[in-house]
């Protein structure tokens, strides 16, 4: 009877220490992550499902939690231009959706977070059924700027023009989102539909309720103004004057406020940025640079540097830039 009793207990001290690995590792897990140690944060993860006695809320926190972290390392892939290496990760983070999908289907955030590893994917139409799903369950100002942007992705302009407006039309305590930059979002998709008065208008819009609480932002500001611009010039407005008593809010002698000093014709292509190696900044520089240069290429009419300029942005803009998107829009449009 006592050596009944006693591996009785040890079976139950043995559980016990069980359940205390799998939720310690949960634990830690969640704090690499706090901590941006991504791989540590997956080895932890796994280790705690592992265990196997994880509740059923704890085991959708380590899928979630897991899947965050490939989809973290993903970005980081991308950023490095290891393409096949950023899809294989973000599918990873798809499968640990989906089994804590499994467990709990009434969850809007696990579809949301599902949609936007579909939509880093290019799989547009995946990432917008999640984000309908996702709505479903609770609608959002967040999951319909989301939904709107995997429209847009894909070439559905209406629509996503549509949900841009829906958002804009919330109040902005509901939506949690600035309605400036809704306006440009929506801007965007208008830009790519080649309706530029309707971008130019929203891009107004944005810079007018938005330059005010962005005094003194060295990069929202001329990248605002230079986006107004080509939007303008693409639509045959001259707006120089506009352009002028604007430019009056920046730097035009630091980049990016070069460029806004550029198309105001006060410099030269070669002397709107100095050469950078500041690896990501440097990048991000360049794939400006090429993009806005091919658009006003456009505007010359020189469709050959146009070509040459937005397939410059192609090679060196993150997959995940709207100037990476308008670029390839733009050669299609050229027959590229």
């Amino acid at each position: 009877m006592i050596r009944v009793l006693l591996a009785a207990a040890c079976l139950v001290l043995f559980a016990a220490n069980l359940q205390a690995g799998g939720l310690d590792d949960l634990k830690a897990a969640d704090a690499a992550v706090e901590n941006g140690k991504a791989d540590e944060a997956i080895r932890l993860f796994t280790q705690a499902l592992a265990a196997s006695d994880l509740s059923p809320t704890d085991q959708i926190a380590a899928r979630k939690g897991r899947a965050g972290a490939f989809a973290a390392l993903s970005l980081r892939a991308d950023a490095f231009g290891k393409r096949d290496e950023a899809r294989s990760l973000r599918e990873r983070a798809i499968v640990d959706l989906t089994a804590a999908l499994a467990i709990k289907a009434d969850d809007d955030s696990l579809y949301v977070e599902r949609g936007l590893s579909y939509h880093m994917s290019g799989q547009y139409d995946s990432a917008i059924a999640d984000f309908d799903a996702a709505l479903k369950l609770k609608k959002t100002g967040t999951t319909l700027v989301q939904r709107a942007a995997s429209q847009r992705a894909k070439g559905d302009y209406d629509r996503a023009v549509a949900d841009f407006t829906a958002v804009i039309g919330l109040d902005s305590k509901e939506s949690g989102l600035d309605n400036w930059d809704i306006y440009n979002e929506r801007g965007y998709a208008q830009f790519l539909a080649a309706r530029f008065d309707s971008a130019a208008a929203d891009f107004e819009k944005a810079w007018t309720l938005g330059s005010a609480a962005r005094t003194g932002d060295v990069l929202w500001l001329p990248y605002q103004l230079a986006w107004l611009h080509v939007a303008r010039a693409r639509a045959g407005q001259n707006d120089t004057e506009e352009l002028t008593r604007n430019a009056g809010a920046i730097d035009l002698k630091q980049w990016p406020g070069t460029l806004v000093a550029y198309f105001l014709g006060q410099l030269t292509v070669d002397q709107v940025s100095p050469p950078s190696s500041h690896g990501a900044m440097g990048h991000g520089r360049a794939c400006n640079l090429a993009f806005f240069f091919g658009e006003q290429a456009l505007v010359k009419k020189d469709s050959t540097e146009a070509s040459r300029q937005f397939q410059s942005a192609r090679d060196v803009c993150n997959v995940h830039t709207l100037q990476y998107l308008a670029a390839g829009v733009e050669l299609k449009r050229l027959g590229q």
